[in-house]
């Protein structure tokens, strides 16, 4: 495994995140994506895909503020 997906961690789908974070997919698509929640869209209309250690340092950040 690469240094990259090592600090990365796996890729999570919208539903897993949604699942980590305890609400629905729409609340992460509509609420936290344009928050700044990072994720990378596979395509101009694509599904969004998350990094898990991505997405935990978002929500540290998050509960910092």
């Amino acid at each position: 495994m690469s240094d990259i997906c090592l600090k990365l961690g796996p890729p999570l789908s919208i539903r897993e995140v949604a699942r980590m974070i305890g609400s629905s997919a729409w609340t992460v698509r509509q609420k936290y994506v344009p928050q700044g929640l990072p994720c990378l869209r596979s395509g101009p209309s694509g599904k969004l895909i998350f990094f898990e250690a991505q997405v935990v340092a978002w929500i540290l950040t998050q509960q910092q503020k």
